[in-house]
Formats: structure tokens, sequence, C-alpha cells
């Protein structure tokens, strides 16, 4: 059958991992939508907020490396299941938490752990070793993420009101410690690729510095990660307030829009992705520019809408470039990267776009107090920039 929406044979395959991937989201996306009012019910001011938020990222960017180096070295499951238990973890210090340094302590843990993406990334990468088949399976492990992001805050919004921070960390801690569970008793252990025994004891202690020396292909598409990331989080980070402002707007519709935007995620890594990949066969690098051009579209429109229905028509093109976007640049960066040092890549990588998110709201609310229309407007232009740059960079010969 040549539908784009035949389920196949890798789909099946790796549903045991997606699964568990898909658990473990849903309890991280539990937390999102109460943890800023719960932070300042506990009476933390903006800035504490700010610096409560940004410590998921920054640990993450500091831990990711590692993990993915050590799955490099012990295999993908074990990092899998370690990281699922401290998720789970810190999201049981969440249901308990009664103070903001309590609240610190949890995001900081979540943070430490967040590396069980990174380890099935490279898991699937293990598994799929031609370009296009990798970068269908990078869809559908970012279908299985997106699908937990949206349904995570929706629960956690419902568990929010009707037990609090409490109630929502047990369920939250139950989603995580199931995955971690189902992982140890149903996703196969996979040899390591390079077995600990025969690892360098003179390796470098700087995770990510040697590889980027190494293998400098990976130079610039870490630096288009970070943007794609940069301009996600620049929407992310005001577009309540722009929707407020200019077609009065509320949480509601905020909600409506991010669902939908999300289900497109789903479709799009699961489906048409994997369809443009095996199918059409565009080269990654020409697949990646029309995916910023889509997203800068989106992006540069979005302030701009007239009504509701045109801000759903304008997402669906954001959506759909967002879609293609971070799948084609895990492919990328697993073809250029040697196969004993995925997990570090993807440590690396995903470090890289949690630096994206940890500037992108400040940037953002800076733009939007200036002039609510530029963070979108700077945001598009970039991502422009970005894919002509791809396409500079792709022109070359690479030896």
């Amino acid at each position: 059958m040549n539908s784009m929406f035949r389920i196949d044979t890798p789909l099946l395959r790796e549903a045991p991992l997606l699964f568990a991937i898909f658990l473990d989201l849903i309890g991280f996306g539990m937390v999102i939508p109460d943890v800023q009012t719960r932070l300042e019910a506990f009476g933390a001011p903006g800035w504490q907020i700010g610096l409560v938020l940004s410590s998921y990222f920054l640990f993450q960017i500091i831990a990711s490396p590692l993990w993915g180096r050590y799955s490099d070295r012990i295999g993908r499951k074990p990092v899998l299941v370690i990281c699922g238990i401290l998720s789970a973890a810190s999201l049981l210090a969440y249901a308990f938490a009664d103070t903001v340094p309590f609240i610190l302590a949890s995001r900081i843990l979540a943070g430490l752990a967040a590396a069980n993406v990174v380890a099935a990334q490279a898991y699937l990468a293990d598994a799929n070793r031609d370009e296009g088949q990798r970068t269908a399976a990078m869809g559908r492990v970012g279908a299985a993420i997106t699908a937990g992001l949206m349904l995570g805050p929706a629960l956690g919004g419902y568990l929010s009101d009707l037990g609090g921070n409490y109630l929502l960390g047990l369920v939250a801690a139950t989603a995580s410690g199931l995955g971690a569970l189902w992982i140890a008793l149903v996703v196969p252990h996979v040899p390591p690729v390079v077995p600990l025994a025969s690892v360098s004891r003179t390796a470098s202690p700087f995770v990510g510095v040697s590889l980027l020396r190494d293998v400098p292909r990976l130079r610039p598409l870490l630096i288009l990660a970070s943007v794609a990331f940069l301009a996600l989080a620049c929407l992310e980070g005001t577009f309540g307030r722009l929707i407020r402002l200019k077609l009065g707007l509320g949480p509601r519709e905020f909600g409506f829009i991010f669902g939908y935007e999300s289900l497109l995620g789903v479709l799009g890594q699961l489906f048409l992705l994997g369809w443009i990949t095996t199918r059409l066969r565009p080269e990654p690098k020409t697949l990646l520019g029309f995916a910023f051009v889509l997203q800068a579209i989106g992006l540069s429109l979005t302030p701009f809408a007239p009504s509701l229905f045109a801000l759903f028509a304008i997402s669906t093109i954001y959506a759909i470039g967002a879609a293609l976007t971070n799948p084609t640049i895990n492919g990328l960066c697993s073809a250029a990267t040697p196969k004993e040092r995925q997990g570090e890549m993807f440590g690396l990588l995903q470090g890289a776009r949690s630096a994206g998110f940890l500037l992108g709201p400040t940037f953002g609310g800076i733009l939007f107090d200036w002039r609510p229309e530029s963070p979108y407007l700077v945001a598009g232009g970039i991502l422009l920039v970005s894919a002509a740059l791809l396409f500079v960079v792709g022109s070359r010969k690479e030896t």
C-alpha cells in the first residue's frame, strides 16, 4: 500500500519504546500549566519564577551530554531506566513541595533526568542506519514526545484544579514511573557500540567540546537547532500576551491553539515526514530549508492575524514546518556522527536546544515590550537567514 498513512513495520517494532517515552512526557507535561501559578501562590516574585523555570533548562544543558556519552558506553536501556526513575522522583518531590526552594529542587532534578529523550533518539539511530529511515525514526519519537506534551498539560490543568500540586505530582510521578518500569520489562537491551572496558582512560572529560572538534560538520547544525528553539521560545513566551492584546483572547483560546499545533505535530512527524523521506526522498538539507521557510512564514504572519480563524490557519503553516524541522536536524546530526558517539551527540543537541529555550523567553519579552510584533518578525527573519545559510553550507564540498 502506497499511502502516507500506512502503519509500517518500523513503527510497530519501535512501539514499546515510543509508548514509554509518551508516558514519561505525559508526566513531565502535567507540571507545565501549574508551576508558574504555584510559585506565585508561594509568594515568589517574577524574577524567582523565571529562575526556577530556567533552572530546568540549565541543568538539562549540563547533564544531557554526560548522560548521552554514558549511554554510548553502557547501552541505551540502562540510561532510559535511570532517567525515568529520576524523572518520577522529581515529580514526587513536586507533589510534596510547599516552598519555592522545594519546587526549585524538583525542577533541577527534572533537568538532570531529562536525557531519556536523548537515549531514546540514540537507540533509534542505532537501529536505523539509512539516512531516510533515520529521519523518519526521529519523526516517530518526536511524535511520541509531542503527544505526551499535548496530553500532559491538559491532564495537569484538570488535576491541579482538583487536588493541587499534591494530586498532580502523584499522578505525574506514576506516569513517569510506569514508563521506566515498561522500559525495564519490555524494551530489548542492545549492547553498547563501544563496551566500557574498551574506552580510553584519557577520554576528554569535556563532553561535547571534543565531539565538535572531531566532527566539525555538527557545528552549523547545532546552531540551527538552537536558533529553531529560540524562535519557538519567543513564540511561546509572548503568545498569550499577543492574542490578548490583538484579539482579546485568553488562556482557553491559547490552549485550543496549542493543542491544535501539537496534534498537527504528531500527525506530521508520524505520517507526513515518513512519507516524504521514504517516497519523495528529498535532500535532508533541502527539506530542512523548506521547513524553516514554513516556520518563518507562520511566525511573521501571526501578529497580524485578524481573527481566531485566521490564527488557526497561520498556525497550520507554522506547525507543519516545526514538525519537519526537529527530526530532520536530528537525522542530519546523526548521519554526521560516528556510531559510537550517537548518545553524546544527541545529548549535545538537546543541550543546544535547551540553550535556545533558556534565552528565548527573555529575548522575546524584551522585544514584545518594545513592539508586540517584533518577536515574531525578528524570529521569522532569523529563520529565513538560517535557511539561506543552510543552503550555502550545503553547497560546499564536504571533506
